[in-house]
Parts: structure tokens; C-alpha cells; sequence
């Protein structure tokens, strides 16, 4: 007897809690009109539909970089993935996995014993750092789209056109005029506490910047 899987599992961080939440889905209920997947907090983490009769079309609104991927999913690739990563093309930033239920969660339990066991060795007691890490920079990312929709963040020249660009332990928020620049620690649960007391940002002129050093 041959059993066919027809129940895919898709595993997304929630770009509003920073949690991630799984979902599984069979193929029989996505149809031409969208899913919502949606977060234990009520946050539309993506849309699931039919992109024709042998994929599905993937639609994840990202934080990072502030468009939506659209991502085409072959159903034999789905149904043959035991474990898929799911991510932002532009900044490399993990948006989730995709795939076979235990499979994944496999896959995020070793991932928090090798965080685990990374803290002991280096005995860094950083272990927010380095297993919420996700859940840091997405607070932090939100607190500043909070920021810029209310017109809070101010550059010296008066433009509004300001990008936010992942650094290995920092966000940098930058003038795309003149180059005044902006950075955000982005590594502990107390940076992303500093950051929600936050009602404005002022750039500081570009020629205070060494610019895509990774500050240590």
C-alpha cells in the first residue's frame, strides 16, 4: 500500500509577536481563493492559494523588507521536502519552514539545544541573544514602522525616504538622500525594551559613519 502525504505543515514567525506558529494544511482545502494563516496572537502571518492545478502560491508580507514575497510552491517539491526554509530574499532574514510536520519541528528543537549548548560552551549567558533572536529584531523593526507611520523619524536634510538594513547585531536605519544614519542594537530583549520607550528618531549626518562596519 502506498501512502501519499496530502497534509503539508508551514511553520512562519509571526512578524507581529515574533512567535513562530505552525500550521497544517491539507491540499484539499487550499483552493483559488486565499487562505489566511493566521498567528495564535490573531496576526495574518500569509496567504495560501492555488497558482494552477499542481502548486500553490505563498504570499508572506515581510517586515524586513517592507514588500511581499510571493513564493511558488510545486506540489511534488512540497510533498518530497521533509524540511524547506522559507526566508526574505533581499536580507537573508528567516521567514519560517515549510514541509512535513515532525520534520520541522525536529528541525526547531535542535535548534534551540544547539543554542543551548553553544550558551554552555562559551558560558555567554546570552541565551535571549541567540534563541529569540528572532522575536528581537521583528519587535524592533515594528516599533519603527510604528515610528515612521506617525512621521516620528527626522533626518537632517528633510527628506522621509529612510531604509532599514539588517546588520549581523544592529539595525541601520539610513537616509537614502543624504546618507544620515541611524543604529538600533538589536541583540538582547533590553534592546528591543529601549526601543518601545521611543516616540522619535533623529539621523545623525553621514559623515559621523563608517559605513557596513559590523559594530561589535
Amino acid at each position: 500500500m502506498v501512502f501519499i502525504r496530502t497534509i503539508s505543515t508551514f511553520a512562519l514567525y509571526c512578524q507581529q509577536c515574533g512567535k513562530i506558529h505552525l500550521h497544517d494544511i491539507s491540499h484539499f482545502c487550499v483552493k483559488n481563493t486565499a487562505i489566511e494563516l493566521k498567528c495564535s496572537c490573531n496576526h495574518v502571518q500569509a496567504q495560501l492559494s492555488r497558482a494552477g492545478s499542481r502548486q500553490f502560491l505563498l504570499s508572506i508580507p515581510c517586515v524586513a523588507c517592507q514588500s511581499t514575497h510571493n513564493i511558488v510552491i510545486d506540489r511534488k517539491r512540497l510533498l518530497r521536502t521533509a524540511v524547506d526554509k522559507v526566508y526574505c530574499t533581499k536580507d537573508n532574514f528567516e521567514l519560517g519552514y515549510l514541509g512535513e510536520h515532525q520534520a520541522i519541528t525536529e528541525t526547531l528543537a535542535n535548534q534551540k539545544r544547539e543554542g543551548v549548548s553553544l550558551i554552555r560552551e562559551t558560558d555567554s549567558g546570552e541565551s535571549d541573544e541567540l534563541i529569540e533572536k528572532q522575536h528581537i529584531v521583528l519587535g524592533i523593526l515594528n516599533k519603527v514602522h510604528d515610528i515612521a507611520e506617525q512621521g516620528g523619524i527626522y533626518c537632517p536634510c528633510g527628506s522621509d525616504a529612510v531604509e532599514a538594513d539588517l546588520l549581523p547585531n544592529h539595525i541601520l536605519l539610513e537616509c537614502l538622500k543624504c546618507g544620515s544614519y541611524f543604529t538600533l542594537a538589536a541583540q538582547t530583549e533590553h534592546d528591543l525594551q529601549a526601543v518601545q520607550t521611543l516616540d522619535s528618531i533623529e539621523l545623525v549626518p553621514q559623515r559621523y559613519l563608517a559605513k557596513r562596519i559590523d559594530c561589535e
